[in-house]
């Protein structure tokens, strides 16, 4: 039996497995893709990091300084190759956990495509984008136009001379949103629900906001909420005007209620009032060349886009334990246990206003020191 198995090599498996290494705890890791940073490799070609090169490594190993303030899509790919080497821990590449199942004298059994693994401790990390969602809009399969997922746009280029609908304001849509801004498009729109949407700007007059951001640490949300949506109106004007709700919540408040972190702002504003996007309300449903919004107007764009998120699709894993809530989230994460299941840990599930690079790092120690004691008992 192992004494902790990882299932998962993004930023958060291997953030864990450095600091259990660190701690002298023994450690395998599993990951289904064949090659590490899969998730990375099939975004689109413009991605780059939305946080500031020194506060985004995995813990023991700092982002090349030759890498820009925002490193790329390839150049983190680079990071986590290299991170690897230096990780030096096997990873056992192209095997997939299918169902984790609890051990009548302790430990867990996990059922993998290369067969059956145990431990005394499993940490899931499989990542917060695991499987792209598209709601089940009426009539969508009438529908005969262009429409991909967010996960699937490659670069803004190809959308040159054409009308775009992006559903959804959270990060993938205002991201790709600043890449066509900077394309010739015809007008185009992105639709948002009544539940709004925070953004923030990437970097003001140049000096990158996360680094400053840090400073906030430790302040209540109430006080953050109000920072932000001074810093919001300061920096942007009145959004409300230009057609974007207004979340019922301010913007920490609601990353540490509903795990939604406000959105970055790199030319998308500009181009709302200069014209070239809209925003418009929710889909009520779908036509043959379009879509019918919630207010009765006809939209029919060339293309639509679907940034609709992602779920973690965690229920075959695990979905017998009643550990998942609703929605398909855990009930618990990082260094928090469930006292029917010790020894089931999740991390990387969870967003930060401060970067999710940090978060990673702050609870992989944590974890690590939690699960060396239990080991040791």
């Amino acid at each position: 039996m192992n004494d902790v198995l990882i299932v998962g090599t993004g930023a958060a498996g291997l953030a864990a497995a450095y600091e259990l290494k660190q701690l002298g705890v023994s450690v395998r890791l599993i990951e289904k893709a064949t090659l590490i940073g899969a998730p990375w490799r099939g975004r689109h070609e413009q991605l780059s990091l939305n946080t500031h090169r020194d506060l985004s490594n995995i813990p023991g190993l700092k982002i090349p300084k030759s890498y820009p303030t925002f490193p790329t899509r390839d150049q983190f790919i680079h990071y986590l190759e290299d991170y690897v080497d230096f990780l030096n821990i096997p990873i056992e590449f192209g095997t997939e956990a299918t169902k984790i199942a609890a051990l009548p004298q302790g430990g867990y059994v996990v059922t993998t495509s290369s067969g059956q693994m145990e431990a005394r401790h499993i940490i899931i990390a499989t990542g917060s984008d695991h499987r792209p969602y598209t709601p089940e809009w009426p009539n969508l399969s009438e529908f005969k136009g262009e429409l991909i997922h967010s996960g699937e746009f490659r670069h803004a280029k190809y959308y040159r001379d054409k009308s775009i609908l992006i559903v959804g304001a959270g990060n993938s849509g205002v991201d790709i949103a600043n890449h066509l801004a900077r394309e010739n498009i015809k007008p185009s729109w992105m639709a948002v629900r009544k539940s709004g949407a925070w953004i923030a700007p990437k970097d003001i007059l140049g000096i990158p906001l996360q680094p400053i951001a840090r400073f906030a640490q430790g302040f209540p949300p109430v006080i953050l909420d109000v920072a932000m949506a001074l810093l919001e109106r300061i920096l942007f004007g009145d959004l409300r005007k230009l057609g974007l709700p207004k979340p019922p919540k301010g913007a920490a408040t609601r990353q540490f209620e509903n795990n939604q972190v406000p959105s970055l702002d790199d030319g998308f504003i500009a181009s709302v009032k200069k014209g070239l996007f809209s925003f418009v309300p929710e889909i009520n449903r779908f036509t043959d060349q379009g879509v019918e919004l919630v207010d009765g107007r006809i939209l029919n764009p060339d293309v639509i886009i679907c940034a609709t998120g992602y779920r973690l699709g965690l229920q075959e894993l695990v979905g017998s334990m009643n550990v998942l809530d609703s929605k398909g989230v855990p009930t618990y994460l990082a260094d928090q246990s469930c006292s029917a299941y010790p020894g089931l840990w999740f991390l990387g599930q969870n967003t930060s206003l401060f970067g999710n690079f940090y978060i990673r790092r702050k609870e992989s120690k944590m974890l690590a020191k939690k699960i060396k004691r239990q080991l040791e008992k």
